[in-house]
């Protein structure tokens, strides 16, 4: 689990620095879900070995990702400044936070019940 968060965390560190100039940022966010989704897979295909709490973040974040992703095809924000940034960035970027959070909650974990091989 060690790898899968560090993984996930400098991923998203290097997006935030990348915010410096907009367009790097943005780019970089689409690479960003790409390999948070790869890690989410990962993660469920150790869902047997994962404690109860990493389980229900991991259900919550899925549920976060799908809601998003519908959204993004049903339903597209008006041309306001703030809803458009608030729907490409700051949604997003939340979402990305939490999981680097519920990586962290697993490794912390997995540390305890010798999960380190992942």
């Amino acid at each position: 689990m060690k790898i899968v968060h560090n993984i996930n965390k400098w991923s998203f560190i290097i997006t935030l620095l990348l915010y410096i100039t907009v367009i790097g940022g943005l780019l970089a966010q689409i690479a960003l879900g790409c390999i948070q989704v790869t890690l989410g897979i990962i993660l469920l295909t150790y869902w047997q070995k994962l404690n109860n709490k990493s389980k229900i973040h991991i259900l919550i974040y899925w549920g976060l990702v799908l809601i998003y992703g519908l959204t993004w095809f049903l339903f597209q924000p008006s041309s306001n400044d703030f809803l458009l940034f608030l729907y490409y960035v700051f949604i997003p970027m939340g979402i990305a936070a939490y999981f680097v959070y519920i990586t962290y909650r697993t490794k912390k974990a997995s540390n305890e019940f010798q999960l380190t091989y992942i």
